[in-house]
């Protein structure tokens, strides 16, 4: 089975991150953007390593030295000239590591059944479900994932000079540093938090916008937001372990997740089967051992046709 092509991420992310931080702190403390938290995040970065601050103290003595070159304009047009040299002095310094935030995109596939872990440099852990097409991209100091179809769960690391926003068909989820799971199916995308919160907005000119806690999960198309109820935790990251749990679920919905994990489609012969409620917890890998439990749960029979199985009442039970 062929692996999705992740590997150059991290590369991509290791590439120079101490210019990359050193110029984003200092343009964050030069315009005042930074709150107290980031002022005391800010703090901790310069005692963490000598490296850090003498990369630092090299934006320092760059913008000390742009007094050197305008004394003759008013005071308020020479910080203007400053910041605009400063801005373009740096973005030529970082240019190496701007230019792979500017335009890095990486297309993330997983196949049916398969399951893959990213984890990028700032720690954040990207674990990618089953038929799975995401792409991963940065732009300026925003890194976007960018879900196409199927399932990712995301434990984020918070990071206060860059922002981490997901997009999946008509919303986008906006993360303060959380714990939380996305499921895309056509344009109904379902959110679930289990900690901290997400912003979850819509992107038409109505923008409606809810914010979600840990705890709590909505489904979203492309004109409404759900309403907000609560999460089963367990349940919703079980396929992290390569399970499945169902709590009075349909069986259609039973074999719609069974079906993702699959080559070999399962169907329903009959119409009246799809209110069945299931109940338990399953191996997802063990496509023979589903079905029997079904057989078991249930008066059903299983018939092999060419290119999948069907489930029937049985009529003998």
């Amino acid at each position: 089975m062929e692996q999705p092509q992740h590997k150059q991420i991290k590369q991509s992310f290791d590439q120079n991150p101490l210019t990359e931080q050193a110029a984003a702190w200092f343009l964050c403390i030069q315009q005042g953007d930074c709150s107290d938290a980031d002022q005391k995040a800010f703090e901790a970065w310069l005692a963490e390593d000598e490296a850090h601050r003498n990369e630092y103290q090299q934006y320092v003595r760059l913008w000390q030295s742009l007094d050197q070159l305008d004394h003759k304009p008013s005071r308020s047009s020479r910080k203007k000239s400053r910041f605009t040299i400063a801005w373009a002095i740096l973005l030529m310094m970082v240019s190496g590591s701007l230019h792979w935030l500017t335009q890095y995109e990486e297309l993330i596939t997983t196949s049916i059944g398969e399951q893959h872990q990213i984890v990028l440099q700032n720690g954040t852990i990207i674990d990618v479900n089953t038929d799975t097409v995401l792409r991963m991209e940065l732009l300026g100091l925003t890194r976007q994932i960018i879900i196409e179809q199927g399932e990712a769960s995301f434990k984020v690391k918070n990071e206060p000079f860059r922002s981490f926003v997901v997009h999946s068909g008509n919303g986008t989820l906006r993360d303060i540093g959380t714990k939380f799971n996305v499921v895309r199916r056509g344009d109904r995308t379902t959110v679930a938090v289990l900690e901290g919160t997400v912003e979850v907005k819509l992107n038409n000119p109505a923008g409606a916008m809810k914010m979600l806690h840990g705890g709590q999960q909505l489904t979203y198309s492309s004109h409404d937001l759900s309403d907000i109820s609560a999460v089963d935790a367990e349940s919703t990251v079980a396929w992290r372990k390569n399970r499945l749990i169902f709590r009075d679920t349909p069986l259609d919905e039973v074999i719609h997740q069974i079906n993702r994990y699959h080559l070999r489609p399962v169907r329903l012969g009959e119409s009246q089967l799809n209110a069945l409620k299931v109940s338990g917890e399953f191996n997802a890998a063990d496509r023979a051992g589903l079905i029997q439990a079904l057989k078991v749960l249930f008066p059903l029979q299983s018939i092999e046709q060419d290119e999948m199985t069907v489930l029937l009442s049985d009529r003998d039970k």
